[in-house]
């Protein structure tokens, strides 16, 4: 199952609320022991599911970043180690887990269905606005360290400020600090994971407002291309 292309980012229409997580979780294991098929289980889950975050653990988890964008996945990590032992194959779980790909009874329309369509839209937000452009950027890295490489330049000193420079314009250390100023947060250089997502989703939406559309495809089938290769060395490696 893959994901349609929606390039510019959109809001959800009626933001998550906080609430207890136990009554979600308690229907997923429900479901899981009455026979229902996990990936439905844990999709209708998903759907169910309100509070944009929470903390498991003593770890925050963001479920919604921005208000816009979801990372389903997250919360799909999170609920599935709520599943009673035994109920779903552990091979088929690292699948989903290390690649993003369900079962194949899955389509996508199902899983739009099981979501709700505000959920929808802000996973192909997070999609687009996370997932592919972090693999968007190892793919300008890749193209940047072989010209190097032409060049005789083994050592990484600059790569880093032109990769952001090829995708925004600007070196990654101003970005960073403007990220920081409009959000209120630190000066620190070294993000949470959370944050780092957050500041990915700001890049995607900083690219997509200074690029015209055919660039914008241009690099969304890049993205997509080394995203595709990732996956398939995660299944192969």
């Amino acid at each position: 199952m893959e994901a349609t292309v929606a390039l510019r980012p959109t809001p959800v229409s009626a933001p998550l609320n906080d609430e207890t997580a136990n009554g979600t979780v308690e229907h997923f294991r429900s479901a899981l022991v009455s026979g229902t098929p996990w990936a439905e289980a844990l999709l209708a889950a998903i759907g169910e599911w309100t509070a944009p975050s929470e903390t498991v653990d003593g770890v925050r988890l963001d479920y919604l970043i921005e208000g816009e964008a979801f990372d389903w996945l997250l919360l799909a990590e999170r609920l599935l180690r709520e599943a009673p032992a035994g109920c779903i194959p552990a091979g088929e779980t690292e699948e989903l887990l290390f690649t993003g790909m369900l079962p194949d009874g899955i389509t996508e329309a199902r899983f739009k269905s099981l979501l709700g369509p505000d959920k929808y839209r802000a996973h192909l937000n997070h999609f687009y606005g996370v997932v592919v452009e972090e693999a968007l950027w190892h793919a300008v890295e890749r193209e940047v360290e072989k010209e190097r490489s032409v060049q005789g330049l083994q050592h990484p000193f600059g790569v880093q400020n032109l990769i952001a420079e090829r995708l925004y314009r600007a070196e990654l250390l101003s970005l960073l600090r403007r990220f920081q100023r409009e959000h209120g947060r630190g000066r620190r250089v070294r993000l949470t994971l959370a944050e780092s997502r957050a500041f990915t989703y700001w890049l995607f939406k900083r690219r997509i407002a200074n690029s015209d559309q055919a660039r914008i495809a241009s690099d969304t089938r890049k993205g997509l291309r080394m995203l595709n290769e990732i996956r398939e060395r995660a299944r192969t490696g």
